[in-house]
């Protein structure tokens, strides 16, 4: 606004006039500033208030109990504690200046959470790779120590084949630095690797079957002396044979591609497989067991012998297509919704090693709204009412630019007085969605639910990346694709665009100046010296008299949605009030406001 001060503003039937000025100007920065003061006063409060309950936040302890006490005893007493534990949090929730995660309250589900943590030998926490703070609950490692000071405790970082190699090594030196033992994995991708192992191996058990058959018939075509049929059917075979062999090749050749990180075992930024995976938990696990020695609860029993590795976790982190992975079968259900595991349970990996498993639960913890849970996925996204907060952090996450690439659509313009590569708010990001998509509701208005909740979960599943870094790094965050650039910062689809012909002016002006674009496109349109296409040629009255053809949902008044006014609405429908296409929509500039 400070470059435009002191000049006047007419409208074409001069029946209004808008002027800018100083007092204007300063209205507007006291306005920030009284907004980034309140800001910065709910902050301080926000921590002040943390600070106070931080004790407040921890794990719910099962009570002491022994073998003599009977199981109504030992319920009761549970059940007394863990009251005693929701009433500390709720005086936690009554205090106004913070916010907790809609941490676990069913009793149940913490009970299968001690049963777990008491048997297992090393308690591994499956965190998402993109945010491993978030997920890690630091009073549950104090707790395992409480239980025994020689069980371990170690991370799982997931969905680490998204990071790039720069910020693996990064979060690799944090965690060392803290003494926290960790391993990157990947469970999605150890799945296909062991898919395509079973593959292969099926298309050579093929090629054996076939060529077992075609020397039989060759046998017996030795034994004929009447025609040449088996012999035909033995080259047949043959042919299978060989079609089958090349097969088993190509899904050999599929699998060693997926071998994502062909790095040496000894670099931190290594993401271990299924083999090193199962190694090191075996070789931890054994290792906890001999610093505890006499003081491990004994078991009896066949699997007395075993050591015990549990998997814990926050929901929909992919802790159960990790045990599925490691297993090399589906033995829990996998589902985007968060919370699908119900029970906790045991599966054997040969002779030594025991798997516990425990349902996903969310630990009590502080939280910065409800709108950021539901972008890490703490919150079912099916079950939202308003996508609007949640859109508008992935807005400001996401640059224009990835979004455009990811999605294979243009975003409406911004406002000539705007930053042109500022983000898309989240209402401009929803209408350009649906108008890419064909997503409508009664009377052609976009449907932004729908559209909000598939964003959501693309975002959620990595498809629009955004990863945290340790504090103090700069440089690449997301892994890059195949056939894409190395990524800026921003991961998966953050291309810097490449400019080309079309977009600079023909006046000379760059492409990224739109403000200077723009008005002189409106100068040379005021001179009629436009090179674009003019005005449509209006059809003759008479031709309006016939009556359109009835169509389900179309709307009566034909000009009904026609704006032509300048600066646009971001999202228009035609004179019959269908929506526009795409490619018309993004050359609006906005006027969208997310109140």
């Amino acid at each position: 606004m400070a470059a435009l001060r002191d000049r006047d503003f007419t409208t074409a039937r001069a029946r209004a006039r808008a002027r800018v000025t100083a007092g204007d100007d300063a209205a507007a920065a006291e306005d920030a500033r009284a907004r980034a003061e309140g800001e910065a006063e709910a902050l301080r409060a926000r921590n002040e208030a943390e600070l106070v309950h931080k004790g407040t936040l921890s794990v719910p302890r099962r009570p002491t109990w022994t073998r003599e006490m009977t199981a109504e005893d030992v319920d009761a007493n549970e059940r007394r504690g863990f009251l005693e534990w929701r009433r500390a949090l709720a005086a936690v929730e009554e205090d106004e200046r913070c916010e907790l995660t809609p941490f676990e309250k069913n009793l149940e589900i913490w009970r299968q959470l001690w049963r777990v943590c008491e048997r297992s030998d090393v308690v591994v926490q499956v965190v998402d790779a993109r945010d491993p703070l978030f997920y890690r609950c630091e009073d549950l490692e104090e707790y395992v120590k409480e239980l025994n000071p020689g069980k371990s405790t170690m991370l799982l970082l997931n969905k680490a084949d998204l990071l790039s190699r720069e910020l693996r090594r990064a979060w690799a030196e944090y965690f060392d630095s803290r003494g926290i033992k960790f391993l990157f994995w990947s469970a999605k991708a150890a799945y296909e690797e062991i898919e395509a192992e079973q593959i292969a191996a099926k298309a050579e058990q093929t090629a054996r079957d076939l060529e077992d058959t075609r020397r039989r018939l060759e046998l017996d075509e030795g034994d004929a002396s009447d025609d040449g049929d088996s012999m035909e059917i033995a080259e047949e075979i043959r042919s299978k044979v060989e079609a089958a062999r090349r097969a088993a090749e190509a899904h050999a050749d599929v699998l060693k591609s997926m071998q994502h990180d062909e790095s040496d075992a000894a670099d931190p930024a290594h993401i271990s497989s299924r083999a090193e995976l199962l190694e090191i938990l075996q070789k931890r696990a054994e290792e906890a067991v001999q610093t505890m020695g006499a003081t491990r609860v004994q078991r009896q029993g066949a699997q007395a012998h075993r050591v015990v590795v549990g998997m814990v976790g926050y929901p929909n982190v992919g802790k159960s297509s990790t045990v599925n992975a490691i297993v090399a079968s589906k033995k829990t259900a996998v589902s985007a919704t968060p919370g699908k595991t119900k029970h906790f349970q045991t599966l054997e990996l040969g002779d030594d090693l025991l798997l516990a498993d425990c349902p996903g639960l969310v630990f009590p913890s502080f939280s910065t709204s409800k709108a950021h849970l539901v972008c890490n996925g703490v919150i079912p996204i099916d079950r939202l009412t308003d996508v609007f907060r949640p859109i508008e952090i992935i807005a400001e996450r996401i640059p224009r630019d990835t979004i455009e690439h990811v999605y294979n659509m243009k975003l409406p313009l911004p406002a000539l007085h705007e930053d042109q590569n500022r983000n898309p708010t989240a209402r401009e990001l929803l209408r350009a969605y649906c108008a890419a998509r064909g997503y409508t509701v009664q009377g052609n208005r976009p449907d932004e639910q729908r559209a909000g909740r598939a964003v959501l979960k693309d975002y959620v599943s990595g498809k629009l990346l955004y990863c945290i870094a340790p504090e103090g790094y700069e440089g690449p965050l997301g892994a890059s694709r195949m056939g894409e650039d190395a990524m800026a910062g921003y991961g998966a689809g953050a291309i810097v665009a490449r400019e080309t012909a079309d977009d600079i002016g023909s006046a000379g002006v760059e492409a990224d100046d739109a403000l200077a674009s723009a008005v002189l496109d409106d100068m040379m349109a005021t001179l009629g010296l436009s090179k674009k296409k003019g005005k449509e040629r209006m059809r003759a009255e008479h031709k309006y008299q016939k009556k359109g053809k009835k169509e389900k949902g179309r709307v009566k008044n034909k000009n009904a949605g026609v704006n032509t006014t300048a600066g646009g609405q971001g999202f228009l429908t035609g004179k019959r009030g269908g929506m526009l296409p795409a490619h018309l929509q993004a050359n609006v500039r906005s006027a969208i406001g997310d109140d």
